[in-house]
């Protein structure tokens, strides 16, 4: 017995002192490959860790198939085979292949905000280490394969490898932007991150449900990687010499210099937007009640899984002063002011319409926002990187009805599954869509995306672009703020903020370097 005693306390040492090795391989690599000091993990206090974590899985799980969907059009389009391309057949490829350089893009910002998963304690924390390894290596494994499938795809076709290659300025696509995806499957520092997971992730399987349904995934993911080395090992091992040489270490995706790690921190801290209060001070009187706020942040992780380039929306709504005094002479609203309707009806908005913030202004927007549908200030609301105010054309008895329509939203939780089809919680532009839903002469159309009922900020600025030339257009541009960099914020006109819904997400970076 005793012999068996020690026999069974070696054994249990041993275990340990293995998981203890594992932790220090696993510590020196992701140590020596992603430095810590830039980490947006050590800006987060430990009880908001559980929000975004859970947040940041649902937006993997969206941007994961929101790849695989690029992934099969790009392989599906026999055209790839072709030695000569038509002008259409060239822009259906290329859309496509932007389609996948933004997913990966999205994919490569969440692995970076949880690239020192580490520092999330496993032992006084397990499942939060476990869940934040999951994120960082779920999104590295479905970037690397999806960059092998398509470099398996499309890397022995001449044709269609040039025209990925070739600049798409149209799509905010530089040259090389295909070399660089076949640069990240043989990259040495990719490929051992690839594998410093893989024996690590059983060992937080254990921390996780049994059939966690992002661990399925990325082990299902980590075995098409696997069947493709077996059966096209050339892929992972054929560089791209020149590419190699001027760009190693780079990112592969069109991020360049600085900014890449910047847009990988997210910001979890705050930090100055291009907009400034002053900016926002000599414009504020332009804005009415109803209109609607289109907002861009950029190196946002809230970006993500929000398809274009506008990512918030949000409703002017005025400070209750204002109110009052546009819709006085509306006559649905009888012998009571808008203040003595709020009060009345909605008794804590109204508490909260007349709470003043740090810096002295009371609320005029309502937005959904995590942690969900919140009463701001326009200079809250609106600072910003980039802001477009838009006008519905409707008259002051619409407007009053929208305003009625969202109040009764507040204080109801984030959708994180960006889905209209529930409405015990709200997603931004849902508010926008449900406040305008019972106005007749406005419409607001959401539709099918990646399986979800979703209207997009962006596809507020398409309806606007798309219907500007005719004579029933719904809505009017009041301001587009349009941020370079800090400091410079630009006033620009109908035709740029037409052309603004088309910018690829990484935008900003093309205005840094010039």
């Amino acid at each position: 017995m005793v012999f068996r005693d020690q026999t069974y306390r070696l054994r249990r040492w041993s275990t340990h002192l293995l998981i203890g090795i594992l932790f220090l391989v696993f510590g020196w690599v992701f140590v020596v490959l992603i430095p810590v000091e830039r980490s947006p993990l050590t800006e987060l206090e430990i009880g908001r860790l559980p929000e975004v974590i859970k947040a940041d899985l649902q937006h993997l799980d969206f941007i994961d198939s929101k790849m695989q969907m690029a992934l099969r059009e790009l392989q599906e389009n026999q055209r790839v085979e072709a030695n000569q391309l038509s002008t259409e057949e060239s822009l259906v490829l290329s859309a496509q292949w932007a389609q996948f350089v933004e997913a990966s893009y999205e994919l490569d910002l969440l692995k970076n905000r949880y690239r020192a998963f580490y520092q999330v304690n496993g032992f006084t924390h397990p499942k939060l280490h476990a869940q934040a390894f999951l994120i960082a290596y779920g999104a590295h494994v479905s970037q690397y394969r999806a960059a092998a499938l398509v470099t398996a795809r499309i890397g022995k076709y001449e044709t269609a490898k040039k025209l990925l290659d070739d600049a798409h300025p149209d799509r905010g696509l530089p040259a090389g932007s295909f070399a660089r995806v076949q640069l990240m499957v043989s990259h040495p520092n990719e490929i051992l991150r690839l594998n410093a997971g893989r024996p690590y992730l059983p060992l937080m399987k254990l921390r996780l449900k049994k059939d966690d349904p992002a661990v399925l995934r990325t082990e299902e993911q980590i075995s098409d990687v696997n069947h493709l080395v077996l059966h096209d090992a050339k892929v992972f091992v054929k560089n791209p010499l020149d590419v190699f040489e001027h760009h190693a270490g780079e990112m592969w995706y069109p991020v360049q210099k600085g900014v890449a790690l910047g847009m990988a921190s997210v910001r979890t801290v705050s930090r100055d937007y291009f907009i400034s209060p002053e900016d926002l001070e000599s414009e504020s009187k332009n804005l009415l009640p109803g209109d609607i706020m289109l907002t861009r942040r950029e190196w946002h992780l809230t970006n993500l899984g929000i398809p274009g380039y506008w990512t918030h929306a949000a409703l002017y709504i005025g400070v209750l002063e204002q109110m009052d005094r546009f819709f006085a002479d509306v006559p649905e609203l009888g012998e009571q002011t808008p203040s003595e309707i709020i009060q009345e009806r909605f008794p804590q908005v109204y508490d909260e319409l007349c709470r003043q913030d740090n810096t002295g202004a009371t609320p005029s927007v309502i937005e959904a926002m995590r942690p969900g549908v919140i009463l701001q200030s326009l200079n809250a609301s609106a600072r910003a990187d980039s802001l477009a105010v838009l006008r519905p054309k409707v008259t002051k008895a619409d407007r009053w009805q929208a305003i009625l329509a969202a109040l009764p939203h507040f204080g109801k939780p984030y959708n994180y599954q960006f889905d209209f089809r529930t409405e015990t919680a709200l997603v931004c532009s849902q508010l926008v869509y449900k406040a305008y839903e019972p106005v007749d002469d406005f419409r607001l159309e959401p539709r099918l995306n990646g399986g979800r009922l979703l209207l997009s900020p962006n596809e507020i600025a398409i309806k606007y672009d798309q219907e500007m030339d005719r004579a029933d257009a719904e809505m009017d541009l009041v301001l587009f703020l349009d941020g370079i960099r800090l400091g410079t914020v630009v006033k620009r006109g109908v035709q740029e903020f037409r052309d603004s819904w088309s910018r690829p997400k990484w935008h900003i970076v093309f205005q840094e370097e010039s």
